[in-house]
């Protein structure tokens, strides 16, 4: 009889190389598209990150010369990336130009949490990559078991990291409020009051969806009704590792935290782009369920038409 341990630990899911590319196109634009031209920033006044731990200085990444080279040769690391050609190449190069980006516009004094799950995810794939690689060179192979395979490895690695973000979270809150997390968010009726009057003095108008109005009102109103919305939120951050235990799971942890999100972006006015796309990307899977449904209703109309016949 096995250890029940080995229970815990997550079956492989054999991922077909069309997800897995179709991942790393998405991913890849992703990180094109969150890489932009810091052409104000030539200093790192307050350290974040890296800066701060090893004082390693990121400014080259605030010259638009120097970025602009470096972003027309991400281009080709792109496409050898999504081709899964010479990962131990192109993963460090993405990764180091995440971090830098990331870690120069939190080196300026306000911390934004834009780069951080898209540079955890790199970092997570180079170390799997590396590791693979120079295992390979050394004549000391990965030795893959239980269905594993490297494509496999290359999402678990991904969905990991995602997931150890929001475990991180969910355990950080209830660590800085000794517990009392749910009940401190009663007040959040107060935070949200003033965070939408900054909105509207800035803009002058209120874009939310009717829906987000009603619920702002409702938990201003009826503090107890915070409790009861925002615990499932809590919730989902603390077993969203529970998204790497196969598809099924790894498709309803995503839908769940992509509605937390989609609501703390009109609800609370925060921005969880990255983090939305991260889900949809490695955890919502879309090009595998479409095709599970179009195989399923493939399925149905044959045998539809043999009982016409």
């Amino acid at each position: 009889m096995k250890p029940f341990w080995n229970h815990l630990y997550p079956k492989p899911v054999a991922y077909q190389r069309y997800e897995v590319i179709f991942m790393r196109l998405l991913f890849g634009l992703l990180l094109w598209y969150n890489l932009p031209v810091l052409d104000k920033f030539d200093a790192q006044p307050k350290p974040n990150g890296f800066a701060q731990l090893f004082g390693i200085d990121f400014t080259w990444a605030g010259d638009p010369q120097v970025m602009g080279i470096l972003k027309m040769v991400l281009l080709p690391v792109l496409a050898a990336y999504v081709m899964g050609f010479v990962s131990f190449l192109t993963l460090p190069y993405m990764f180091v130009l995440s971090l830098a980006v990331g870690t120069l516009k939190n080196s300026q004094g306000a911390i934004s949490h834009v780069y951080q799950v898209i540079t955890f995810i790199l970092m997570a794939q180079c170390a799997w990559a590396l590791y693979y690689h120079v295992r390979k060179w050394i004549g000391k192979p990965h030795h893959f078991y239980h269905g594993q395979t490297t494509l496999g490895m290359e999402v678990y690695v991904s969905q990991a990291a995602v997931a150890a973000i929001y475990l991180t979270t969910g355990i950080t809150k209830l660590i800085r409020s000794e517990g009392t997390w749910l009940w401190q968010i009663r007040k959040i009726g107060v935070d949200l009051e003033k965070t939408w009057s900054q909105d509207y003095y800035n803009e002058l108008a209120t874009n939310a969806p009717g829906w987000a109005i009603w619920l702002r009102d409702l938990v201003t109103e009826k503090p107890m009704m915070a409790v009861l919305l925002f615990a499932p939120g809590l919730l989902a951050e603390l077993f969203a590792f529970l998204g790497i235990y196969g598809r099924k799971l790894a498709l309803l942890m995503g839908v769940l935290l992509v509605i937390l999100h989609v609501g703390a972006i009109y609800v609370m006015r925060l921005e969880f782009q990255q983090n939305i796309a991260v889900l949809v990307i490695f955890f919502v899977n879309v090009p595998f369920w479409t095709h599970v449904l179009l195989k399923r209703n493939a399925k149905v109309s044959q045998m539809r038409a043999r009982k016409v016949k």
